[in-house]
């Protein structure tokens, strides 16, 4: 089942410096258009498969490729 966070959250673009933020309000769009949540603890994937979580983890196999996001609700 696919889901568009946008429907449910508001995204701002975050300032970061290093590696990428992760929290349970940062998310990561891929240069595909899909959203996924930096702690995802559902299956979720992006199109392209640059961006994968599962169990609490995600993998990105592009870093260059996402920009994290804050989301809050709507």
């Amino acid at each position: 089942m696919k889901i568009d966070l946008r429907t449910i959250y508001r995204f701002q673009p975050m300032e970061y410096s290093g590696g990428l933020p992760t929290g349970g309000d940062v998310y990561y769009e891929c240069e595909c258009g899909d959203i996924v949540s930096s702690v995802s603890f559902v299956k979720a994937a992006c199109k392209c498969g640059n961006v994968t979580g599962a169990q609490g983890a995600v993998t990105i196999q592009s870093p260059e490729k996402v920009k994290p996001l804050r989301g809050k609700l709507r």
